[in-house]
């Protein structure tokens, strides 16, 4: 099940919707592994520095165990109606509701602005911790990083890391120091309207737990649509 025949195959299968946007995001990649059985599939991003596994279809305990056995520290993520075979297979792994939401209302996005511009290979991202410098580095190879400038300096980031055929994942940092000035909102309100004009809808993923990205969402337009649920290992 691991050849770009299989691959194919599995997309051909698996819708193109918001809750497998990982999963197919994943595949189109090249960069997968397939663990398959008869109850379903778990998709695992095997790219360099990859952490990510998808629950597709229910599979056994088993499987699931297999496909994070040789991966310390992975993410696994399923559908919230799939997510029983992960908690009996991975006992002791923290779970946490991600709530999905589609853009309903375009009109509340913000206003384009002067200050954001997509950022290049010059801006030094200073005050960036490594994990964001890494993860814009990643972003920027695989598409533009729009970026919300305060005086000229980047402070503000939005990006898709995910995309599929009709649909980008919504991606949203803020170095520290410039939080709570609007930032984020002016620069994501760009990243969606570049990526609609390429014929993609955002998928804005959201943690229960995260009032501001919740509440951010809902200013901007969105509304939740489905939900999924994310198993990370307990740090030991």
């Amino acid at each position: 099940m691991n050849s770009p025949a299989a691959f194919r195959h599995l997309l051909a299968a698996l819708p193109d919707r918001p809750r497998w946007i990982e999963a197919r995001a994943v595949l189109r990649t090249g960069h997968a592994r397939v663990f398959e059985d008869d109850g379903g599939f778990v998709v695992r991003n095997d790219a360099p520095g990859g952490g990510l596994a998808v629950v597709v279809r229910a599979p056994s305990a088993a499987l699931v165990r297999e496909a994070v056995t040789d991966r310390a520290g992975r993410e696994v993520i399923a559908p919230a109606d799939d997510a029983d075979a992960v908690r009996a297979a991975l006992a002791g792994w923290s779970e946490e509701r991600a709530v999905l939401h589609e853009l309903r209302d375009a009109s509340r996005l913000a206003a384009p602005c002067a200050d954001v511009r997509p950022l290049t290979a010059e801006d030094a991202l200073d005050g960036a911790p490594d994990g964001l410098r890494e993860e814009l580095d990643a972003a920027r190879r695989g598409g533009v990083v729009w970026t919300a400038c305060v005086d000229g300096t980047p402070a503000s980031f939005a990006y898709a890391y995910w995309r599929t055929e009709g649909w980008f994942d919504v991606s949203i940092d803020t170095l520290e120091a410039f939080r709570r000035r609007g930032l984020a909102r002016v620069a994501v309100s760009e990243l969606i309207r570049r990526e609609r004009a390429e014929g993609r809808e955002p998928v804005w993923g959201a943690m229960e737990s995260n009032a501001a990205s919740l509440q951010l969402a809902a200013s901007l337009g969105f509304a939740p649509t489905d939900e999924l649920v994310v198993f990370t290992p307990l740090e030991r």
